[in-house]
């Protein structure tokens, strides 16, 4: 099967679990984790959770992101200590 219908595949899978009101994080995963599973080699498990693990280190440590909520208390001081 090549990639292009796998990815179509589980695209409808994630539709028909978003249809049966399954919530959308494991609407997604699943699919997702099924398509992964496919198209990689012998320890497909073993990579899948190697990938997660990188990843969610990867999205928490972005500086870029980290400091918007750190403004947006500021302002709240801010606004608490009378200063704006």
């Amino acid at each position: 099967m090549s990639g292009g219908a796998i990815g179509a595949l589980m695209f409808g899978a994630m539709l028909l679990l978003m249809g049966v009101r399954v919530p959308i994080a494991a609407a997604m995963f699943v699919p997702g984790a099924l398509g992964y599973w496919a198209m990689s080699s012998d320890p497909a498990w073993l990579n899948l959770l190697n990938l997660l693990k990188g990843s969610a280190v990867a999205r928490l440590t972005v500086y870029d992101l980290s400091v918007i909520p750190l403004f947006l208390l500021m302002g709240q001081f801010a606004t608490q200590g009378g200063l704006s």
